[in-house]
Order: structure tokens, then sequence, then C-alpha cells
């Protein structure tokens, strides 16, 4: 395997948004995969992002970044799983939401 890691968005990259992959992006990641490391990175969760790359996605590349990086697989596996108010904490999460919603 190639030391070259490739990683895609989802959404208006791979396919147009919230719509399914079409077979010929599906069958372009296939053969990248045999030739780099390949890992999805995508804002929604898992269940969203199955919908437009197909039931299994999290296995059919190498990794899968799923909720902005938050949770992360690697060969199908869970791999770290993280949450901004378990990193945060509730008080400074707060702030931080006010804060955007204000600006």
């Amino acid at each position: 395997m190639s030391r070259v890691l490739a990683l895609f968005d989802v959404d208006g990259t791979l396919t147009v948004p919230r719509k399914q992959a079409d077979d010929a992006m599906k069958t372009f990641m296939k053969d990248l995969r045999s030739k780099v490391t390949v890992g999805i990175v995508g804002g929604s969760d898992l269940v969203k992002i199955s919908e437009q790359l197909g039931d299994g996605a999290e296995k059919e590349f190498d990794y899968l970044f799923a909720e902005n990086g938050l949770v992360a697989y690697k060969a199908g596996a869970l791999l770290a799983k993280q949450s901004l108010k378990d990193f945060l904490g509730e008080e400074k999460l707060k702030k931080f939401i006010n804060f955007v919603l204000h600006y």
C-alpha cells in the first residue's frame, strides 16, 4: 500500500449534496483504494453517510470520519469518538453556542 492518504468529503465532492453516489464514483473509489489509502470525511452521522455511499461505508474505506471528525472508523472498526459537550463541558459549550448564534 502506498503511503498516500486520499481524503474525500461526501456532500458536493463524492455526491451531489444529500444524494447517493453514482456507480461511476463508487467504481472510481474502489479502484483508487487498491492504489492508495482512502478516507471519507463528512459532517453527517454514519447513518446519513451510509445512505449516500452505501450500507457498510465504514468498511468500504480505510478510514471514515463522521460528524466532522468527532466519530472515526478505521477498517470498519470504531477508532475514536468525541463529544464537544464532553470535551468543553456544558457551560463552555453553551457560551460558545450563544456566541455563534449572536455572531
